[in-house]
């Protein structure tokens, strides 16, 4: 009968998660409620961490931590002249580690805390105060890593050896989710978290810059490997090894995502990813002759791939017209489209690649598309096609300003039951009389959405 109790109250503390003053309170009634609720309390206690080392929750969270740090921690901290906050907050010795029933070793929390205890003081030395800072953090992820379980996200931006840290193999080795800012993150500590970490299930790389030796072992380590997401801080190098490890992971993969640059990637890996149901392609343009050439190895890689499970595709800037290969590829599939192209765009491809939409998308869902007036009678075919269409938004240039009531009596005329979210760029120019006859024709249809942006 205990269990059955202690069964219901997780479940209602769960329910609770997300109103912490609620679970706050559960844990007041006694002292069985109080072990039961606090470890779903301290799941997430960092999320609302709002940098501020005058709110009175801040400083009983930071008085908490330097409680809760080891002897040795601090006074390694006090023989460095690292100042401790004086501890008021606790009466008594705290009831439970409440570190170890966290979730999440939390780095924005972490830099914040060190940015607010060392402070530039008078005959200020940059040197001194890098080094303080160095060592808080240390000693700070070292409580973290050595008291947290199995934590499953983790958003790396320190310099810090964590893999060396006594407990990293317990708290990193069930790691599903992971973002990495190589600005901060070295190869060779890549190489050594790559023995701890091989579940990565997502991963995000930001400021990508070269074929790095130890982020192409660490990838190729990782066994079920289904999300990639690349940010290039550069477009002078093209990386061909990180390129040939996401061919070798292809068979997982089910997301790709790169931005500022595809240019940066050899695209020798994209017809491989013959699984993929997510596809990211954000882009500036080229800035020389060389770029040019590496721009159309992406035309004509993509032009030889083919991606038939896929149901979302998002492009911005392609250089080069190949979305309608890519949606005529995908064997009906897709859900969502999300394409934003040059604003000297070529209305001939416009008008195929609204073709393309309406033959190869009846499931589709969401559309994001720039349309020229010429194109009604495609729109038409989409909204008479695509009859699970739920979100439409339209982008059009529109320089001479002229009247845009017809695509108003177009949707309310063929568009889905489903559709109950449209959106308008500012550039689309309606009449009074016309937004009028519209609301009143859609009357007894699903409440819409509206907007002219």
């Amino acid at each position: 009968m205990s269990r059955l109790i202690a069964d219901c109250l997780i479940i209602i503390f769960n329910d609770l998660r997300e109103k912490a003053s609620s679970l706050y309170s559960c844990i007041l009634v006694n002292r069985y409620w109080c072990r039961t609720a606090m470890p779903i309390l301290w799941k997430v206690p960092f999320e609302f961490d709002i940098g501020n080392w005058d709110s009175l929750s801040n400083r009983k969270l930071y008085n908490l931590i330097f409680y809760l740090l080891p002897t040795f921690s601090k006074k390694l901290l006090l023989d460095n002249n690292i100042e401790l906050p004086t501890i008021q907050e606790f009466s008594n010795q705290p009831l439970f580690n409440y570190i170890s029933f966290s979730s999440q070793v939390p780095p924005n929390f972490i830099n914040n805390m060190i940015n607010n205890l060392i402070k530039k003081e008078d005959g200020f030395n940059k040197y001194k105060e890098t080094g303080k800072k160095y060592l808080l953090e240390q000693e700070i992820y070292k409580l973290f890593i050595n008291n947290c379980k199995d934590i499953k996200y983790f958003n790396w931006q320190t310099t810090q050896p964590l893999s060396q840290f006594h407990g990293a193999p317990t708290c990193f080795s069930q790691l599903r989710s992971l973002i990495m800012d190589l600005d901060f993150v070295t190869s060779r500590e890549l190489f050594a978290m790559s023995q701890i970490c091989q579940n990565i299930e997502e991963l995000s790389i930001f400021e990508c810059y070269d074929d790095i030796p130890g982020l192409i072992w660490f990838i190729d380590t990782q066994k079920i490997l289904r999300s990639l997401y690349l940010h290039f801080k550069s477009f002078e190098k093209q990386c061909l090894g990180l390129s040939e490890v996401i061919e070798r992971k292809a068979s997982t993969l089910r997301k790709f995502s790169i931005e500022p640059w595809i240019i940066s990637l050899s695209p020798k890996f994209l017809p491989s990813l013959i699984n993929l149901q997510h596809l990211e392609l954000k882009n500036f343009s080229a800035f020389n002759v060389m770029d040019i050439f590496r721009e159309s190895e992406w035309e004509v890689s993509l032009s030889l791939a083919s991606f038939p499970n896929l149901q979302y595709l998002e492009t911005v800037f392609l250089p080069f017209s190949i979305e309608c290969d890519l949606i005529e590829k995908s064997n009906g599939n897709i859900l969502d489209i999300d394409i934003c192209r040059m604003c000297n765009q070529d209305p001939n491809y416009t008008k195929k690649l609204i073709k393309a939409i309406s033959t190869n998308c009846p499931n589709i869902e969401r559309l994001i598309i720039e349309v020229e007036l010429e194109d009604l009678h495609g729109i038409k075919e989409i909204l008479i096609n695509c009859s699970r269409l739920i979100k439409l938004n339209l982008s059009i240039n529109n320089e001479d300003e002229l009247e845009c009531d017809e695509i108003l009596k177009i949707i309310v005329k063929f568009s889905p039951e489903t559709l109950h979210e449209i959106t308008f760029c500012a550039n689309f120019i309606f009449t009074l009389d016309g937004l009028i006859d519209f609301f009143e024709n859609w009357k007894g249809r699903k409440p819409l959405i509206f907007y002219n942006l």
